[in-house]
């Protein structure tokens, strides 16, 4: 199969370790602006935010600073920001969290400088681009993962890596830090089999049409990211939801067509495990990624990736969204698709 077609993607989906591990290397100023920014504003409320695909990034990032951290934490989309920050922003200290790959979209800037407008606001963006620290009052820079391509991969993933760094180091979480420096080792040690299983999958089952992918807590907003990707790069249809929300309705949809990807949870295995054995009766094939995954899990499972890495869901949750990237790389290679030059599309939204 020639890669001719997403070049550029493709090598950018690669370059994932060189992301994770120029963090790494510039970790003691990231962690330094987090400290400034949490010891000046010293907020009630965290607000994240961002459009698509960083929307999906805000969801996990807000999940991970709420689940270690007392303060309050929600996620709002920038149009929603800005259309009506009188629902979200309320008398207390709130800081926004604009992720954003590119400077300059639109619904982003607008955004920040609604926000702005409140006294007690400070925004701390998430970036890939320089330009962002032109409208916040502080940011934070994801060092090595600009993009030339048009689907956002290694800067979703780098971004969503410091995010999970600022939860840790708020709440003190030095020993799960210091452990989650290990990802650009374990990127580097699974990238070719994220790969070869996509490949695989898609190659086995040239009747899919119907793409599943479910995950809970840390990972559901990585399951948006990947029925994003699907969509993005395959044109294809692509569906994501909370794991146990798929047999309220959406599992009627599921036959032999399906394939179904589940993002495994340390903490659900039986009940997951459960709906797997339900939608492989059905027929659908079933692709499972997690830590490591019970021998129940396994022969439910067509497909399976155990990264064996000791992360928790949430240190591991930059790494799992890998696989969805790859399966939208290889579904949309084997439709013929230019992945560089995806349908309808643009780097940035610019109104």
């Amino acid at each position: 199969m020639t890669k001719k077609n997403g070049r550029l993607t493709y090598a950018e989906i690669n370059e994932q370790t060189a992301a994770f591990r120029s963090v790494n290397e510039h970790f003691d100023h990231i962690a330094a602006t987090f400290e400034k920014v949490f010891g000046e504003v010293r907020p009630e409320e965290v607000i994240f935010t961002g459009c698509g695909t960083s929307l999906y990034l805000a969801q996990t990032s807000s999940a991970a600073f709420s689940y270690y951290n007392r303060i309050s934490s929600k996620v709002v989309p920038c149009s929603e920001l800005f259309f009506f920050p009188e629902t979200y922003i309320k008398d207390k200290r709130v800081l926004v969290v604009p992720i954003t790959r590119r400077s300059d979209t639109t619904e982003v800037k607008m955004a920040v400088r609604k926000a702005r407008e409140y006294p007690n606001v400070k925004t701390l963006a998430v970036t890939c681009d320089e330009g962002s620290k032109a409208y916040n009052d502080y940011y934070v820079l994801s060092p090595n993962a600009k993009e030339g391509s048009i689907v956002m991969t290694k800067s979703f993933t780098s971004m969503l890596y410091v995010n999970v760094m600022m939860a840790l180091f708020v709440a003190g979480q030095n020993d799960l830090l210091e452990q989650l420096k290990e990802t650009p080792a374990v990127c580097a040690k699974w990238m070719d089999t994220f790969d070869g299983v996509a490949r695989q999958i898609v190659e086995e089952n040239s009747n899919l049409n119907l793409y599943i992918t479910l995950g809970q807590g840390a990972f559901y907003g990585i399951a948006n990211e990947a029925m994003n990707k699907i969509k993005e790069m395959a044109i294809a249809n692509s569906e994501a939801y909370y794991s146990l929300e798929y047999r309220h309705g959406p599992m009627a949809l599921a036959d032999s067509n399906t394939l179904v990807t589940l993002l495994a949870s340390d903490t659900k295995g039986e009940m997951e495990e459960n709906l797997m054995k339900e939608l492989k009766e059905i027929g659908a094939k079933i692709f499972m990624v997690g830590d490591r995954l019970s021998e129940n899990a396994k022969q439910y499972a067509d497909y399976a990736i155990e990264l064996q890495c000791g992360f928790n869901d949430f240190q591991r949750a930059p790494l799992v969204s890998i696989a969805g990237q790859f399966i939208g790389y290889h579904a949309a290679l084997n439709k013929g698709l230019d992945l560089d030059s995806p349908r309808n599309l643009a780097q940035a939204i610019i109104l």
